[in-house]
């Protein structure tokens, strides 16, 4: 009997593929459990359609985060965070994600906390570091900020 997969099930196939499993199988147990639907020519036809759907909405993100990446790209001035710190360099605090995107707002550039990846967790002394900027799982850049006394 063709079936449809609504879930991944290991040894026998990944979501959305159509198979071929014993009758008895799939009426006694994949069906009863939502795990299969008959792989019938509309059954098949709305696949494909849900498939295409997901491909262009996947490849719609990823033009909005190429976008996003050329105006970051554009921003060719480094970043500087003026921050108070004691006379060897150590601040009083540290700079964290929110004092970035803090800094990103006021030049005008949106960005999300979560796009925001520091390597070794928050700045704790006055110097340049990179930072990592992740627009999308395939997009990554980084970007010089420098840690200034504000005295």
């Amino acid at each position: 009997m063709k079936v449809i997969l609504l879930t991944s099930i290991p040894n026998i196939g990944e979501k959305s593929q159509v198979i071929n499993v014993k009758s008895g199988y799939a009426r006694n147990f994949l069906m009863p459990k939502n795990k299969v639907i008959i792989a019938t020519k509309k059954n098949i036809f709305l696949l494909k359609q849900k498939i295409l759907e997901k491909k262009s909405k996947l490849l719609n993100i990823l033009n909005k985060a190429k976008l996003r990446l050329k105006k970051f790209n554009l921003l060719k001035n480094q970043i500087k965070i003026f921050a108070k710190a004691g006379e060897t360099g150590k601040l009083f605090g540290s700079i964290g994600k929110n004092d970035i995107l803090k800094e990103f707002k006021k030049i005008g550039f949106n960005i999300l906390k979560k796009e925001i990846k520091l390597p070794k967790g928050g700045f704790k002394y006055i110097g340049k570091y990179t930072v990592i900027f992740q627009f999308h799982e395939k997009i990554l850049v980084e970007k010089k900020i420098s840690i200034v006394n504000s005295k």
